[in-house]
């Protein structure tokens, strides 16, 4: 069972979200699946970051699309879990590349890259995509290319790069149409929107609901068929009765 979670953000619970720490704290812990967010900044180097602001994880109000990578390589992700960042530490901001060259050494992961719209809406597609498929080209494991961003699957469909996931805006007949015309390898949905996950639309794809944090509704949503779960609080789960 602990092989169908998905660890969102890495260990994000323990150490700073997105970052090179809390991704390799999941691999140690024997997560197969890690999921991160791509934002680009200014000179168009793709940045491990789910906000395009830096506010909520620096403590610094700037925007990552207006800044150049080397400057972002300068700001430290805080902590979030209250603890004093004097007695904890701070880390860098990573960049989708370093996070590769990281995580090299697991062959055996599935590393889910989420493109983020902000970025795509601030450029534009061709401009966030060619330097995304270009870090993780060199991957020695499973690169899962996922987002809100129809284009963004589309995109890496005709080039036959990498697997591709849809992150679902809503659950309903409009967008189980455009699932079918897309047919990606994955679908991604918030729990909250699933009225009975034993009874997920039938496809070529796998099914991943997020985010659960309790141990029991995550065991019981596998035994429902829902393929993958990814959660928040990897330590949680995997220290529960549910998933040894």
């Amino acid at each position: 069972m602990k092989n169908r979670l998905v660890a969102h953000r890495g260990d994000m619970t323990t150490y700073p979200e997105n970052s090179l720490l809390a991704f390799t704290k999941a691999a140690h812990l024997g997560f197969k699946h890690i999921e991160l967010d791509v934002q680009l900044s200014s000179d168009h180097v793709p940045i491990v970051m789910h906000d395009p602001c830096l506010k909520r994880t620096t403590g610094i109000d700037q925007q990552v699309t207006q800044l150049p990578a080397d400057k972002l390589a300068s700001y430290k992700l805080k902590y979030q879990n209250n603890l004093s960042c004097e007695s904890h530490g701070l880390l860098q901001i990573a960049t989708l590349e370093q996070t590769i060259d990281q995580l090299n050494i697991f062959s055996d992961i599935n590393l889910f890259v989420e493109v983020k719209r902000e970025s795509i809406d601030y450029f534009d597609l061709e401009i966030v995509m060619k330097p995304i498929l270009k870090a993780v080209s060199h991957a020695k494991f499973t690169v899962v290319i996922i987002s809100f961003v129809t284009e963004v699957l589309w995109y890496v469909q005709e080039r036959k790069t990498h697997p591709v996931g849809w992150v679902l805006k809503k659950y309903n007949d409009e967008y189980r149409e455009i699932a079918e015309s897309i047919q990606p390898e994955y679908l991604y949905c918030n729990v909250k929107k699933i009225s009975d996950p034993s009874k997920l639309w039938e496809g070529d794809w796998q099914w991943a609901l997020y985010d659960v944090k309790d141990p029991k509704k995550a065991r019981n949503l596998l035994e429902q068929g829902v393929d993958l779960i990814e959660t928040g609080d990897i330590v949680k789960l995997t220290n529960s009765e549910y998933f040894q």
